[in-house]
């Protein structure tokens, strides 16, 4: 395996680095080695390292939830009190956007989809600074068709968002997505 090594010390290598980013993804023989620790790179050179197409997707994925829940760790952006946000209080709803999500327990979600992870209520982008797909520079590691279907799949598993992205196929991810939403609906009709 050949090592190749990344240089970036300003924002036009930077800028290129991201340009050259679809080719190092077909590199399978390369170790890309960062010359400078930068925090945003190294996830991304960590992720061009993993050539199982699988194990990277997941890496991809984890990180990018991570990120975000770093983010937000510690902050109560949608001003839950007694389980309801800012917008519920005065009705009988609770739980938020997730009260029809058939992963949403007493403790909070117990799966990790980074679609919902990234969905913020008008009330909670008024009130605070929120982060952006645009903003996990990691996901450019994945396809453009990855990137669609993770910023669609709402009320999906992990496991099944995984295996959308191991597919790769829009129509095929689509049709899965469709078939959750829709057991999801029926299986929580007649609740709040």
């Amino acid at each position: 395996m050949k090592n190749k090594i990344i240089k970036v010390s300003n924002d036009k290598e930077l800028i290129s680095f991201f340009r050259k980013l679809w080719l190092y993804k077909l590199q399978k023989n390369t170790l890309f080695i960062l010359e400078e620790d930068i925090f945003e790179l190294n996830k991304i050179i960590a992720a061009l390292n993993i050539k199982n197409r699988k194990k990277r997707i997941e890496f991809v994925y984890d990180e990018s939830c991570f990120e975000v829940d770093n983010c937000f760790k510690n902050k109560n952006i949608c001003g839950f009190i007694n389980n309801q946000r800012y917008t519920q209080r005065g009705t009988n709803k609770y739980n938020g956007c997730c009260r029809i999500w058939r992963y949403q327990s007493s403790k909070g979600c117990t799966t990790s989809n980074l679609c919902c992870k990234l969905f913020f209520c008008s009330e909670v982008r008024k009130r605070c600074k929120v982060i952006e797909y645009k903003d996990l520079s990691i996901l450019q590691v994945l396809t453009w068709k990855e990137r669609i279907l993770i910023k669609s799949n709402y009320f999906s598993s992990r496991e099944d968002i995984l295996n959308d992205l191991y597919t790769g196929s829009l129509v095929v991810g689509s049709i899965r997505k469709c078939y959750r939403i829709i057991k999801t609906f029926m299986g929580r009709k007649g609740t709040n």
